[in-house]
């Protein structure tokens, strides 16, 4: 009796394993459409579907697609690229699994994964307007600014009430030095879009960079344009750490302070927020605190090119030059394009007495901004304890023809007799 009771058990896990998986049903495919919004629901759904046998390819693709931009918003951007890759493999003209493949790998800061991915999405479609976006910033964080340039300049002429493509590109003229440009296309974009916080906030990154290169304008409107954003979306705290770095370097140092600190209070491990409050404790000369602050921004980001830079200012102001020079070299490591760092070793090679090494950073960071006054302005003093008068000159001229009310400039063509 035993021995027929152990076999019927065993009959019956065989029927059960022999059973086919339960058919997707149409409400499976609703949910699964709905994944990337409510991925606890839909992800169930959609491996209802992949697992069906009798589904078509085409739902499969679907229901891979669905669950990718699930995993996406939910930040598994691994996972996001398999589902992705698994819809590429059973659809290898499918331009939209590409492109967000593309964004997946972008998300993970796997710049040439994200371009390889974007260029065959625009190979398969070449009016992907999202996908000349996506490969456009891949080539922003390869420091490849042209070519972002170019790529958002095609999305803006298949769609030129892309709010998107006009702050992207805008945020290439600014890493390029060309602001006014930059703030021609964050305004484009927030005119189409009047309550897109992330335009607002990045032309006020443009205000910012244009008076902290150029000398030109004030703070105020960098800071007007955050405060904007941030009644819009006060969710990023990089807006936070913006106005808290323009407040510092309007010497409202009250200000600076609390919003450099409401991003340490919401996120502890966030390295912009401890650059910023860096910065608002270099502004007050608590130098010692502030390289502190830095250092934290470093340890937990050690690609923040900006930490590196500011800590060397101050670490410069310590009279610290070869401490300030070190971290210049990595700033310049992490972004051989990052003009202020270029500037700011040349300046503190002047320190060091080494006018001709001061020159070559100087050179490049003009190569980098050629409307870098201070640039200029470095180069043309260097060159005069060189005795290159001539060159001198030309430099000062040049400076005082981008911006007539430079000082410096001014005052050294009246010393060398102009």
């Amino acid at each position: 009796m035993a021995a027929r009771g152990s076999g019927g058990l065993l009959l019956c896990m065989g029927l059960l394993l022999a059973m086919p998986a339960l058919a997707a049903t149409p409400t499976d495919r609703s949910e699964c459409a709905a994944s990337a919004d409510k991925p606890d629901v839909g992800f169930a759904a959609c491996n209802r579907i992949i697992d069906d046998a009798n589904v078509s390819v085409a739902e499969r693709v679907k229901a891979f697609k669905n669950r990718g931009r699930g995993s996406f918003n939910s930040r598994d951007y691994d996972r996001a690229i398999v589902d992705y890759g698994e819809a590429i493999k059973l659809s290898p003209k499918d331009a939209w699994a590409f492109a967000h493949r593309c964004e997946a790998y972008e998300s993970k800061e796997d710049h040439d994964a994200a371009v390889a991915d974007c260029t065959e999405a625009i190979k398969i479609d070449p009016n992907y307007g999202w996908a000349y976006n996506n490969r456009g910033v891949a080539y922003y964080g390869l420091h490849e600014y042209d070519a972002a340039l170019a790529d958002h300049t095609e999305a803006i002429g298949i769609n030129s009430r892309d709010a998107w493509a006009y702050a992207r590109r805008g945020m290439a003229w600014t890493e390029k030095g060309e602001f006014d440009q930059a703030v021609a296309d964050l305004t484009e974009a927030v005119t189409i879009d009047p309550k897109y916080a992330f335009g607002f906030g990045q032309r006020g990154q443009a205000l910012f960079r244009k008076r902290l290169i150029t000398k030109k304008g004030g703070w105020e409107p960098a800071i007007a344009d955050y405060s904007e954003a941030i009644k819009l979306d006060s969710s990023l705290l990089w807006l936070y750490s913006s106005r808290g770095v323009a407040y510092s370097n309007n010497r409202q140092y009250d200000l600076a302070v609390p919003d450099c600190s409401e991003v340490i209070r919401r996120e502890p491990e966030n390295s912009v927020g401890y650059n910023c409050g860096g910065v608002a404790y270099e502004g007050l000369k608590d130098y010692s605190r502030a390289i502190a602050y830095y250092g934290q921004s470093i340890s937990i980001n050690p690609r923040n090119g900006v930490a590196y830079w500011n800590r060397g200012n101050a670490y410069t102001a310590l009279r610290k030059i070869d401490d300030a020079i070190r971290d210049y070299d990595q700033a310049i490591a992490i972004n051989p394009k990052d003009f202020n760092a270029l500037n700011s070793r040349g300046k503190a090679y002047v320190a060091k007495g080494d006018s001709s090494r001061a020159v070559s950073d100087f050179t490049q960071a003009i190569q980098f901004d050629p409307s870098y006054v201070e640039a200029y302005d470095n180069r043309g003093l260097s060159y005069e304890v060189l005795g290159r008068r001539a060159e001198a000159i030309a430099d000062f001229r040049k400076a005082q023809s981008i911006d007539p009310a430079d000082q410096v400039s001014k005052q050294q063509l009246r010393v060398l007799g102009f």
